[in-house]
């Protein structure tokens, strides 16, 4: 097993960050920390992802660079919030959310574009049911 490009925990055992993985190794590595989804937001299929049946691939094609649609933040969301079977979220306002994410992960959310889109999301979001927030 190899650990994969960049990986870490941002909620340990639950949500984690990485690179492309580029080698069956990698899967490996993911599987025996008990990651079972794996969340590619590249236009790209990662590469020898058929190695691994037991990991489950969910694409959100973003190009480089450009920040998510609404509805691609509400999809992860919503997936994350299935995988973890309990629904919970971190209350937090979108530029919390961005000085977290840097904190645990350096270089994230790569542009203005982005930390705009997330920001907008929260706002909407919080708009539309204030019970919950990102």
């Amino acid at each position: 097993m190899v650990e994969p490009p960049n990986f870490s925990w941002v909620a340990e055992g639950r949500l984690a960050g990485l690179g492309m993985p580029r080698e069956p190794g990698h899967y490996r590595f993911l599987l025996g920390r008990g990651v079972r989804h794996l969340v590619s937001l590249s236009e790209r299929a990662p590469p020898h992802h058929g190695c691994c049946p037991a990991l489950q691939l969910h694409r959100f094609r973003i190009p480089d660079f450009t920040p998510p649609t609404p509805g691609q933040i509400q999809s992860f969301l919503q997936l994350v919030e299935e995988a973890n079977g309990r629904g919970e979220e971190q209350k937090m306002s979108g530029s919390d959310a961005i000085r977290e994410i840097r904190r645990l992960r350096p270089g994230s959310v790569e542009t203005r574009e982005q930390e705009q889109a997330i920001i907008e999301f929260h706002r909407r979001f919080s708009a539309g049911d204030g019970s919950r927030e990102v």
